[in-house]
């Protein structure tokens, strides 16, 4: 007798389809990051390090690999706090990885990418994995978004309980009356030219998300179109170390 699959029928169709549509997102996400990796060791630039590159290629591979359980998994396809696999982190590390795998391709844009991190570490109880697709849709969207040349400024800090991360672009803007709407599934606003950039209106509503699966907010502001945006991140923070709290 075969073993069979049986879906879950507490899963309606329409959550299936935003489960595997998120899923999906994510995967290209890595998959640029892998191909920007391997552009990179193609280029064969004596100041490519080598070994970070391949820890890079190594981490996304392992996050694929999550990606594609959860595909296997009914209730994978369900973004639920349940399934967040939490540990203590550092924050700082979470953006450094994200910073990383960004970085080659706001260096073929010709972007200016400014990290402003924190001296001392932000301790977050949080699933590591998901905040760095927290981090890395935000800083892909500035890099998409912002024509060639553009310039994109990422702040690490605490506001009063909560780690804040805010994430600035000189990019193509956001009308505010769609500032709410722009977080919601499949919204393509006409100010924004996913078709040629391949996107799909998907990255905002996994990043809110995930970040109301850790108890926290995210916010977006921007005075017009033309005139950049602001994407603000705040999670509670931990006000000691793992081994102190």
């Amino acid at each position: 007798m075969h073993n069979q699959r049986i879906a879950n029928p507490l899963l309606a169709d329409d959550t299936r389809a935003d489960g595997i549509a998120m899923i999906s997102h994510e995967l290209r996400n890595s998959l640029g990051v892998l191909r920007n990796a391997a552009r990179l060791l193609r280029s064969r630039v004596g100041a490519v390090d080598v070994e970070r590159v391949r820890v890079l290629i190594e981490r996304h591979v392992g996050q694929m690999s999550r990606h594609i359980e959860d595909l296997h998994d009914p209730a994978g396809l369900l973004l639920r706090r349940e399934a967040l696999q939490l540990s203590y982190l550092d924050l700082r590390t979470t953006v450094e990885h994200s910073v990383e795998a960004i970085a080659a391709e706001c260096a073929r844009r010709g972007h200016r990418l400014v990290v402003n991190l924190p001296a001392d570490a932000l301790w977050v109880h949080a699933d590591a994995v998901r905040l760095e697709q927290v981090c890395s849709n935000l800083l892909i969207n500035a890099a998409k978004y912002t024509p060639d040349g553009g310039h994109i400024t990422l702040t690490l800090d605490r506001l009063a309980g909560d780690a804040r991360l805010l994430i600035r672009d000189s990019g193509i803007g956001i009308d505010p009356a769609n500032l709410t709407r722009i977080f919601e599934m499949f919204v393509q606003l006409d100010s924004m030219p996913q078709a040629a950039e391949g996107g799909r209106g998907i990255g905002l509503a996994v990043v809110r998300q995930l970040v109301t699966m850790h108890g926290g907010t995210v916010s977006a502001r921007s005075a017009g179109p033309g005139l950049g945006s602001e994407f603000t991140v705040l999670l509670p923070v931990l006000w000691a170390r793992p081994d102190e709290a």
